[in-house]
This record gives C-alpha cells, structure tokens and sequence, in this order.
C-alpha cells in the first residue's frame, strides 16, 4: 500500500511538471513569434506630396548713379559711402519678398579705374553693392548699355564687388564657362533669371569675350529658355534691358518681342532703359511690366524723378506641379531731394506713406512743394498703371 501511495504521488507530480513545462513552452513560442511590422522598403514608401506653396517676387528699376547721388551718400565721420541711408525708407519692401531684382545702371570698376564718374560713362564706388545687400536687394541685372562703360575689366571688377557683397549678378559673366542663367530654389520653388541689352552704346564687345554680355538675340534667347526648361524650373524670368529713352509707352520692338518671349516659355518679364515707367499686362497667366522707371537717380524732371516697386506672387501647386501668378501689385516711390545740415541728400520714398507722413506732419523734411510734386507722381503713376480687369493696383502702405 505504501508502494503504491508512493507511485502515485510521484507520478501526481510527474504530470504537474509536464502540464508546466507545457505551459510554459506555450508562452515562450508565443513571446517569440510576436514580431514588430519591419517597415517597408524605401522604393514602396510613399512621401507625403508638399501643401501648396506661395513666394513673392519683387524688382526694381534703375540704379542710375549720377555723382551727386554717389557724393550725397559720403558719410565725413565714417570716412565711408552709406548708400544704404539712401533706401532706409524702402528697406522693408525689398527685403521682406523672397527674391528682389533690380538693375545696376553703373559699374563697380574702381576708383583705380578712370576714377568715378555719372553719365556717360558710369562708374561708382563699390559701397553701392553692400548698400544693396544691406537693405534686401538679391539680384542684380548687370546686362546693359553701361555694361562696359570701363572696359572688359571694369566688367570683371563688378562682378567681383557684387559677388563679394553676396548679390547674385546676371547678364555679364567672367567666363564663357560661366555663361548661362540664372537659377534660384525657393521654398522647392525653382527660378529662372534672365538678363539682356539691346546695346553697349557703340562699344564693341572685345574679341573673343562675346559671352561677356547677353545680348537681345531671339536665337541665343532661345537657348537660354530650353536650358532653364531642361532644368525643370517651375518660372522663368527675363528682365530686359531695352525701349526708348523718356517714352511712357513700348515702342513695336518691345511689344513684339515680350510676345515672343511668352510663347518661348517666359512667364514673367520685368523691363527697364526709358528712364520713365511703361505700362504692365497681365497676358494669360504671363505677366510684364515694359519699364520700371528709375528707382533712383539725379534726373529731376517730371516721370524721370519716379519709379514702382512692382510685386508678383506666385504659387507652386505639388500635385498638379504647375506654378501660376496669383497676385501683382506695386509701391509707387520718388527719389526726394532735400537739404540736411547744408548737404544735399537723396532719398527713395514710397509716394503714399511720404504724402501721408506730410499731411500728418510727422516728416519735416518734406516740403510744400515735395508733397504737391509727390500727388503728382501718385496721379501719374496710377493713372497709367492701374489695371481694373486684372485688379493689379498700388500696395497700401503706412
């Protein structure tokens, strides 16, 4: 009996140690087969396509340094040029867009070079290209009549001053190599920039260095348009330098070619050389502006004293990957010359806040006859600006 009491306890608990062991190996096997998802392969992940984006791009017209602009910018103290004091009115509209254009109706050869000097032959202290940095400028169109006013290697010596400023130069290149256009991503945005002339004013372009300057030539523009769509930009744009001097209207020339350029694949086409403002158009999704006027400079007289700042938006759709102008507007401004401590100053000014700060009187360097030219230049500019079908209309500002 006692043998048979002892066999059955043993084997009571023999099956208490299998059922365990059982149970346990049961858990483990179920621990061990939980496996986290690997995730899947980098080809077969799907990324998450961009919200739309929006950039606003903004130029200006020219940069026309007559010498009494260039003396008026010489700070004694410093023993320096400011010629960013000149633009402290207009610094917040050119910095605050994602690319700002404007064009150098001047060259950086120097004082070594010939000295400085205004019209005819123009060349300016390099202080002008840190003032342009300094209060937003991004771009600088260099493609113009004044392009060799001091020689090839005046052109050299300003690329240089603008590069060494950290403003991206186009339309005179050092190099053929570095002959091509200009290309600029914003916010996954890619941009073309173009730059032509009509002319050097009768100064042959040297032998062998017709890369130098981009020219006004349908063909080599062409090319220049197919290299920037094989780049895949989503806009391009030409900034031109071209029309007649002191006409408030694009002559068949200007006309002529800013078609051919939209049916080349331009989309924006920003112009300057009359010295005066030229009308805008919205054509289709295309948009130009036939001249800019000067920006700044000494000519004093009426339609030459004003400029615009003109502003196009663009928004770039990632599903669709189309790119289209979605707002233009503009700033009209007007260089003010006054006296300050018996030294000619000049400055630009956007004509709304200067007649407002006038009426206000919260500006005492304006004077009576200043804020009757300044509702003059605000007349003429919206008058033949405005554009009502394309609601393309001044920029309110305060």
């Amino acid at each position: 009996m006692v043998f048979l009491k002892t066999l059955k306890a043993l084997g009571a608990i023999l099956i208490s140690l299998m059922i365990l062991t059982f149970i346990n190996g049961c858990g483990r096997q179920e621990i061990s087969t939980i496996k986290k998802p690997l995730p899947p392969p980098e080809s077969q992940q799907i990324e998450k396509t961009p919200d739309p984006v929006t950039i606003e791009i903004t130029a200006v017209g020219d940069f026309l340094m007559h010498m009494p602009v260039v003396y008026s910018s010489w700070n004694p103290e410093k023993k320096d040029y400011n010629f960013a004091s000149q633009l402290t009115d207009v610094e917040k509209y050119l910095s605050a867009p994602d690319i700002t254009i404007a064009n150098l109706e001047t060259r950086l050869a120097g004082k070594e070079n010939g000295g400085y000097s205004g019209y005819p032959q123009f060349n300016c202290p390099e202080q002008l290209a840190l003032g342009m940095k300094e209060v937003g400028i991004d771009v600088v169109t260099t493609a113009n009549n004044h392009s060799l006013d001091r020689g090839f290697d005046g052109l050299l010596t300003t690329l240089e001053n603008l590069e060494s400023a950290g403003l991206k130069p186009v339309g005179n290149y050092k190099t053929e190599q570095d002959r091509r256009p200009l290309v600029m991503e914003v916010k996954k945005v890619k941009i073309g920039i173009l730059n032509y002339t009509y002319s050097t004013n009768g100064i042959p372009i040297p032998e062998g260095k017709d890369y130098a300057i981009d020219i006004i030539d349908l063909d080599s523009m062409k090319k220049d348009i197919n290299y920037l769509q094989n780049q895949q930009t989503d806009l391009i744009i030409a900034y031109l330098h071209f029309g007649t001097e002191y006409q408030r209207q694009p002559n068949q020339f200007q006309k002529d070619l800013v078609s051919n350029l939209f049916n080349m694949g331009v989309d924006v086409i920003f112009g300057d050389h009359p010295h005066v403002l030229q009308p805008l158009d919205m054509q289709q999704n295309n948009f130009v502006i036939y001249s800019l006027g000067n920006f700044i400079s000494n000519q004093r007289w009426q339609y030459s004293d004003s400029g615009v700042i003109v502003n196009v938006t663009i928004k770039k759709d990632f599903t669709s990957n189309t790119c289209k102008i979605t707002e233009v507007d503009y700033i009209p401004t007007w260089v003010h010359v006054y006296w300050e401590e018996g030294k000619k100053k000049y400055r630009v000014v956007p004509v709304e806040k200067a007649i407002s700060d006038y009426e206000d009187e919260q500006d005492n360097t304006i004077s009576k006859s200043d804020y009757l030219r300044l509702k003059e230049v605000w007349q003429e500019t919206t008058l033949l600006l405005n554009n009502n079908e394309d609601n393309i209309l001044p920029r309110a500002v305060h």
